[in-house]
């Protein structure tokens, strides 16, 4: 029930947007070339959207405001608006598989209903030998602990600048962010492995590529209404896609999602 429910939610506030921005479309294509990997076999595919599970600590401030510190790790490719799961190396087993995960902050304004992110940042990573451990941070002011083989990992992307930041606070629970200066790595990222590795040889179309990034997922669990100093550890899923909207689109998509909270409260 809980996860339909959530379904629905989402699927109506991704509907406001698509009614305001059709003609650009919502989930916009993007390229891949797995053959830039270490270890990794050739493989150029299109996609439109990636998914995967986050672990993340947050903290609740005396103030009401919150911090946040965790890591995503994306297992699947999917194109047709994310209707068609794709066949890829990433998140396989063997030889030709590698990982990749991302390491984020982010910091805002909680209520017991919902949050309203003020700022964000992330970096986004690949793991060849998908030999890297993770670990939360005791509060959301910490940092990920990364172990394992982490020599090898290579940065491939980073985002900065929050500029929508939206959350139903409960289970079933919703989230909603978007960062408009999402930006490949150049150069050679990765001084372990011979040959040069970067996020702009593995996401090798559009030139430029797109800057507006769209991450949204679900809470599997999270305190209905967190007090002053407690923290908490929260798990979920999420998705990215890149996202072109008209002006007035993230304002829509904040109350649609936000609105559709109460009626998941409500329902469940």
């Amino acid at each position: 029930m809980k996860k339909t429910l959530l379904s629905l939610a989402m699927a109506s506030t991704l509907g406001l947007v698509s009614a305001s921005a059709s003609a650009v479309g919502i989930f916009n294509e993007f390229t891949v070339d797995e053959g830039s990997v270490p270890g990794a076999t050739a493989n150029i595919f299109e996609a439109d959207k990636i998914t995967g599970a986050y672990n993340e600590t947050l903290t609740v401030n005396g103030d009401g405001t919150f911090d946040t510190t965790g890591y995503a790790n994306w297992t699947a490719y999917l194109k047709n608006d994310g209707g068609t799961a794709l066949t890829t190396q990433l998140g396989s087993f063997g030889t030709a598989g590698y990982g990749m995960y991302a390491v984020f902050t982010s910091s805002g304004n909680l209520t017991p209903t919902g949050f309203n992110g003020t700022t964000g940042a992330f970096d986004l990573y690949i793991d060849p030998g998908q030999d890297t451990t993770f670990g939360v941070p005791a509060t959301g002011t910490g940092a990920v602990a990364l172990g394992g083989t982490t020599a090898d990992d290579y940065k491939i992307a980073f985002a900065t600048n929050l500029i929508h930041g939206k959350g139903i606070v409960g289970t079933p629970g919703a989230f909603d962010l978007w960062f408009d200066d999402f930006t490949l790595t150049t150069g050679d990222q990765n001084g372990a492995t011979a040959g040069t590795q970067n996020g702009d040889l593995y996401f090798i179309q559009p030139r430029p590529f797109h800057m507006l990034v769209e991450t949204n997922g679900d809470f599997d669990r999270f305190p209905t209404v967190p007090g002053p100093g407690d923290y908490t550890n929260i798990t979920g899923d999420i998705s990215a896609v890149f996202a072109v909207p008209e002006p007035g689109t993230i304002a829509l998509l904040g109350i649609g999602l936000l609105g559709m909270g109460m009626g998941l409260r409500r329902k469940a």
